[in-house]
């Protein structure tokens, strides 16, 4: 299906995510590896340049000198310089991942059990998702247009301006407010979509240190919340897994492979609370 959609709208990078995942998970890496370099295309083709070099690098583990590839990142690394962004120092080279150093001179400080990769070059953080998750709830004819164009304004009113331990603000939340058989369709339909196993958050014992591995700009203002770890992998709950540039800022700030799952926003919201501490909403 989703192969279908991407041959008629060849910028679409959220079903092109899906896809290139399903062909991890089936065991094609070469299926993959060929909607990579879409991805990194429609990432191009949309502006997302940050999240284009980041496909870009992967691909280039693979094919170390693929020309086109190569090529892309020195267009981007020309527009990024022209509209006055500056590069993290190694950010166009391929598979240098720098571990996060508390004492300032290059030692790892332990702390993290080898978990954190320097999380000052998080990418451009604006676009959240919530628009992508808008028009899959009214495609999906789950909410009226109108209601969800009023929920969306609210909630990028909301998020605009989030500085430190300032909780994030769900669409989903703001949608369906208390009508949770609403709430349950639209999870339902989503897990349909993404194919994400659900978490019930509000049931799990949560590890406060596996949760704070992350920065608070990716946990309190993306509401995601790191649940468990097993060896290598690490579980996430969020609750819009439309928010592409936040999971990737997520797999850029983690050296581990990372399981995404839904939750509800409620229970989300009560877990960070819990987590940092913070006061409930009124």
């Amino acid at each position: 299906m989703f192969e279908v959609i991407t041959q008629t709208q060849p910028d679409d990078y959220q079903s092109l995510e899906i896809l290139k995942d399903a062909y991890q998970k089936i065991g094609k890496p070469e299926e993959s590896l060929r909607v990579s370099r879409r991805l990194s295309e429609a990432y191009f083709n949309v502006g997302s340049y940050t999240l284009a070099m980041q496909e870009c690098e992967v691909i280039l583990l693979k094919e170390a000198n693929a020309p086109e590839i190569l090529a892309m990142l020195g267009e981007i690394e020309s527009r990024l310089q022209a509209a006055g962004h500056s590069l993290v120092e190694t950010g166009a080279k391929v598979g240098l991942v720098a571990v996060s150093h508390a004492n300032g001179h290059g030692s790892s400080n332990g702390s993290a059990e080898g978990g954190l990769i320097d999380s000052k070059r998080h990418a451009h953080l604006q676009e959240r998702g919530d628009d992508q998750l808008a028009k899959f709830l009214v495609m999906q004819q789950l909410f009226p247009e109108d209601e969800v164009a009023a929920g969306l304004e609210t909630t990028n009113h909301l998020n605009k301006d989030l500085t430190g331990q300032a909780l994030a603000s769900s669409l989903l939340d703001k949608i369906c407010r208390v009508e949770t058989d609403k709430l349950d369709a639209a999870l339902s339909q989503l897990i349909d979509r993404t194919k994400f196993a659900y978490v019930p958050l509000e049931y799990y014992d949560v590890d406060r240190q596996v949760a704070r591995m992350l920065p608070d700009h990716l946990t309190l203002g993306r509401l995601f919340v790191p649940f468990d770890l097993v060896s290598r992998t690490i579980m996430i709950a969020c609750c819009n897994p439309f928010d592409a540039a936040g999971r990737e800022a997520v797999q850029q700030s983690l050296d581990y492979t990372v399981t995404w799952y839904l939750a509800r926003p409620d229970a989300i919201v009560k877990a960070l609370q819990d987590i940092y501490r913070l006061e409930s909403r009124a």
